[in-house]
């Protein structure tokens, strides 16, 4: 057994232990050490008080079985165990044998097969900072519980030491994020990608939860736009109720005030769920609330949403950091968006609806490069309006933007909401397909060019199309020579008689006696120049050659004969 005198010895150096060290961690890991060390192995561990949740939460320990950490990692502070004793009573605790202990205690003590238990208050400045359990392998320790009372009283100035120190350092850190975070958005004022993701890295780091969403209202003001994420499971994205009339970002926005459900007796609803599939528990939301123009009324932008798969996750100082978060992103946001919707005016084109040719050089670029960064497949459809001279010849210019408009109502109406449809030129309409497979492409080109041809545009008739289609990394190697083989099938289906598909073909894919891909599209360009120039000097009748031009099989149009 342990003498006095080396028990006093062995005190020295815990408390220089103990105080070597201003983290929480190591104050802990070096108590539970000593602990173990003072009673002759026993299994130990230390548990903090969480007053708001009223129970004691594990925080380190030494020698239990994970079995029996599951159950300790919180304890009420009602349980029927040694630790009740603690809180109610202020002072050590213990059971010198199985027989004395009740409820959680007998079952540690039968799990551990420890031969008694004792139980120490932490406190400090008559707080009750949290407990240090021992189950012990010899009864006798029990009869020195004054001698570990004065360890534990020791072990507990160190603990609210370190807890103080973290606190503080925790608000400079967060005081630190905050003003980077202004100097950030400051600086990326102009650019709303960016500004989202500095929003969402910085709600994680002070919310000290990995997952949040940034929900902007659109439009129509009936629906959230899932702008930015974090840590959030994508199939579980549809569960997520982005409805302005029925959600909780829906309701926040309306109120202008913070909403949080954190407790088991409100709970979230309407959420997708963290990345692993687990349901979120707590959800704050803050809205984001950028100056009118008028005193003392704000435009709602959106709503941030802050996630953990914990109850009551968040803490008032937590909050109010979030929401100094949200006042600064608003002002930020509020410009992005008016800059953005200025650029975005510039970007589309005003008879169709669709990005234009600048939109499209732009653009094609970064999502080449992102394809190639992504190791993804990226689509190209080049469409071409067939007879598209003739219908302005014949029906007029109008009923020709008209034609235009129709199809690009279709391409928008077919495609996803990430392909990217531009008009590209008179009678041309191209359009990004990113991460879609070399197979897929042929098959969304010919369902786009069949709902185009089966339907009537108003006041014109039927309309066809010639679609090009070629993939990147398979079958072109750039952003340009995605355009110039696209450009190439486009040419080749119109050579072989227009209102169809063409995708590019490689010369390992050609059969024998097959004419090459380079030489067929030479003749294509050939042949629809020549055919340019033929209209340009052709004089047509526009009642007879326009009717049957509707009926007759799709051919390459004529110089007409005098």
């Amino acid at each position: 057994m342990t003498t006095e005198n080396q028990l006093l010895q062995k005190c020295l150096i815990l408390q220089k232990a103990l105080f070597s060290s201003l983290r929480l961690k190591e104050v802990l890991e070096a108590a539970v050490k000593q602990f173990a060390e003072l009673s002759g192995g026993a299994k130990i561990a230390i548990f903090l008080s969480d007053n708001e949740n009223m129970s004691f939460k594990l925080m380190s320990e030494k020698g239990y079985s994970p079995k029996t950490l599951v159950k300790m990692r919180e304890l009420p502070f009602a349980a029927e165990s040694l630790l009740k004793s603690v809180v109610q009573k202020r002072k050590p605790a213990s059971h010198k044998s199985l027989a004395e202990a009740v409820g959680i205690s007998a079952d540690i003590m039968k799990g551990e097969g420890s031969k008694a238990q004792m139980a120490l208050p932490l406190i400090s400045h008559n707080l009750l900072v949290g407990a240090v359990l021992m189950d012990l392998s010899k009864p006798e320790v029990i009869s020195y519980a004054d001698f570990y009372n004065e360890v534990a009283g020791i072990t507990s100035l160190a603990i609210a030491n370190s807890i103080l120190f973290g606190r503080s350092e925790y608000e400079r850190e967060r005081v630190s994020t905050l003003y980077k975070t202004a100097c950030s958005l400051t600086s990326s004022m102009l650019q709303i990608n960016e500004v989202l993701q500095i929003a969402s890295d910085t709600a994680i780091v002070l919310g000290n939860t990995p997952c949040c969403a940034v929900l902007l209202i659109d439009e129509s003001h009936k629906k959230f736009r899932l702008a930015a994420f974090k840590g959030l499971e994508g199939s579980s994205l549809n569960e997520y109720d982005l409805t302005v009339s029925d959600s909780i970002a829906g309701n926040v926005l309306k109120s202008g005030k913070v909403e949080y459900f954190g407790d088991e007796q409100r709970r979230p609803y309407g959420m997708p769920k963290a990345t692993g599939g687990s349901e979120f528990r707590s959800v704050l939301s803050i809205p984001i609330l950028a100056d009118s123009g008028t005193k003392g009324k704000k435009n709602g932008i959106g709503v941030l949403q802050v996630f953990s798969t914990e109850f009551k996750a968040f803490n008032k100082e937590q909050i109010e950091l979030l929401e100094s978060l949200c006042s600064q992103v608003a002002a930020s946001l509020s410009v992005a968006l008016t800059h953005q919707t200025a650029a975005a005016q510039a970007s589309y084109d005003a008879n169709t609806g669709l990005y234009n040719r600048l939109y499209f050089d732009d653009v094609l670029p970064k999502e080449v490069e992102r394809a190639q960064r992504h190791k993804h497949q990226l689509g190209l459809l080049l469409i071409d309006i067939d007879h598209l001279g003739q219908i302005n010849d014949h029906l007029g210019q109008k009923k020709g933007d008209e034609a235009i408009a129709y199809v690009a109502a279709k391409v928008k109406k077919t495609l996803r909401d990430i392909d990217i449809a531009c008009r590209y030129g008179g009678e041309e309409i191209v359009v990004i397909l990113p991460e879609t497979p070399e197979q897929n492409l042929f098959m969304v080109a010919e369902r786009l060019r069949k709902s185009i041809r089966n339907d009537t545009a108003p006041g014109v008739g039927t309309v066809t199309v010639s679609v090009g289609v070629s993939s990147y990394p398979n079958l072109a190697s750039s952003a340009q020579e995605l355009i110039t083989t696209s450009e190439q099938a486009v040419n080749i289906a119109k050579y072989e008689g227009r209102d169809k598909c063409v995708l590019v073909s490689l010369p390992d894919a050609m059969q024998p006696g097959d004419i090459s891909w380079g030489d067929l599209a030479k003749q294509a360009k050939l042949a629809v120049v020549a055919e340019r120039q033929s209209m340009l000097h052709s004089r047509l009748d526009v009642n007879a050659e326009y009717a049957s031009w509707l009926h007759a099989p799709p051919q390459l149009v004529s110089k007409k004969k005098k």
